[in-house]
């Protein structure tokens, strides 16, 4: 009773077997939480999940941070304007307002201002704004990525605790049967139909069921804590899943896929935000080599600026000093690259270099996506299968333990035969459930990478 579904033990690998978040899971992370006390559906376990997992919340940051670089790079085609202030005490020879060597003391303040725009840069300032709107995109698409992650995780301890719901059901319903059979077997003793060992051999039966029922509770306990730690509740005390009805599930999770493993592979491919975060990533690096040619390229500056002096030597108030000893400019400058030790070419090379290595990054997560389809597809179709047989077997051996029990009412069974047909019963009805949370799961899984939510 203590064995734990397979699928579960996956963790899906970091999960990475999640599809595109679509817009009715992302609606979640907006719900409130659950009423204190109340049960919590997989909707509220997934959006108090994203809204309080702590590598969510960082990647919302590294979001923020994408936006205000966009805004640096979009302000930077503004002209800049600065302006300066000083004062000087100069003793013995220094210069005076004639612009003559005096010696004697001599006070001084300067005022400056001045600005500066760019008007050509080998379009660097337009490169560098559409990198910056491709790494926001990219961090989106990471965001989108870190929720469906926690989603997927959510969902999986959710089962888990379903899971174990339904163990406790079946170790109970199994104590209740050797209870009967330890009532039967008092009575057949006392009768004298049955020796007196049979009656402490099913008392014993008994107890051993008692234990397993506690074990069963106690493996729910800890799923549940799993659950609330995952979801990163303060604390695990009254906390409690609301158990939702998986008949239609099951009967949709049985049938064939209506899509061809292909037509899955193309739609998590466009969709899917792992991948479009490497697609926009890979368009970043090719803006990146343009942005590095930029420097093969002359600049051209627009400056201008405003200047005056105030001397202790003038024998004049401070406003007409200020405006008298003002002066104004204003200037083109042009900056032409002719050598710089190859500095831009190796730049431009490293660019090209960081392509290369990202379209073999995309690549690869295209490959991963692939296989984790394939194995989706397989992986649900023998779950399917198993399910099946497990129904089958299930069947089979409530029909043998329903002959036993005849037969132990009628005081012609002993207490082994009894044991064994109900153990496997029960082992029966374990592989059962863990058969039916296993489809379940991984058609969910496999309808989730065409873009479906995740919701039970």
């Amino acid at each position: 009773m203590k064995t734990r579904i397979p699928l579960l033990l996956l963790a899906l690998a970091g999960a990475g077997m999640a599809a595109a978040q679509t817009p009715a899971a992302s609606a979640a992370t907006a719900a409130p939480a659950p009423a204190p006390g109340a049960r919590w559906t997989l909707d509220d376990c997934i959006g108090f999940a994203q809204r309080n997992n702590t590598d969510v919340q960082k990647q919302a940051i590294q979001v923020e941070q994408s936006t205000n670089d966009l805004s640096t790079a979009r302000f930077s085609r503004l002209p800049d304007l600065n302006a300066s202030v000083g004062y000087n005490a100069s003793f013995g020879r220094s210069t005076g307002d004639d612009n003559t060597y005096r010696s004697e003391n001599l006070q001084t303040g300067s005022f400056d201002l001045s600005a500066s725009m760019p008007l050509f840069q080998g379009l660097r300032i337009n490169r560098t704004i559409r990198g910056e709107k491709l790494n926001l995109s990219a961090a989106v698409e990471d965001l989108d990525r870190a929720r469906e992650d926690v989603a997927v995780n959510v969902m999986t301890l959710y089962l888990q605790v379903l899971y174990n719901k339904e163990l406790v059901g079946i170790a109970e319903r199994q104590l209740a049967l050797s209870t009967q059979q330890a009532d039967r077997s008092r009575s057949l003793a006392e009768a004298g139909k049955q020796p007196e060992s049979a009656v402490y051999e099913s008392l014993a039966l008994q107890a051993n069921d008692a234990l397993t029922l506690t074990q069963a509770r106690n493996d729910l306990q800890l799923a549940l804590l799993d659950l609330s730690q995952a979801i990163n509740r303060e604390s695990a005390a009254g906390f409690d899943i609301v158990e939702p009805a998986l008949d239609s599930l099951l009967d949709s999770a049985l049938e064939p896929h209506p899509l061809s493993v292909g037509a899955v592979y193309d739609y998590a491919a466009e969709n899917r935000p792992h991948i479009r975060a490497e697609r926009v990533r890979l368009a970043g690096y090719e803006n990146s080599v343009r942005l590095a040619r930029a420097d093969l390229y002359p600049s051209l500056m627009l400056r201008g600026g405003f200047g005056t002096g105030l001397y202790s030597s003038m024998n004049m108030d401070f406003w007409p000093q200020f405006r008298k000893n003002s002066s104004e400019f204003i200037g083109l400058s042009l900056n032409v690259p002719i050598f710089n030790r190859r500095a831009t070419r190796n730049n431009i090379r490293s660019a090209q270099l960081s392509v290369r290595r990202q379209q073999l990054t995309l690549l690869h997560a295209e490959q991963t996506l692939r296989k984790e389809i394939e194995q989706a597809w397989y992986n649900a179709e023998a779950a399917a299968a198993k399910y099946r047989s497990a129904t089958a077997a299930l069947a089979s051996a409530e029909v043998a333990f329903t002959y036993e029990q005849q037969k132990a009412d009628a005081g012609r069974s002993t207490v082994f035969d009894f044991n064994d047909a109900k153990t496997r019963m029960e082992k029966a009805a374990a592989e059962l459930a863990q058969a039916k949370y296993e489809t379940v799961f991984r058609r969910k899984i496999l309808d989730y990478y065409r873009g479906e939510p995740l919701t039970l």
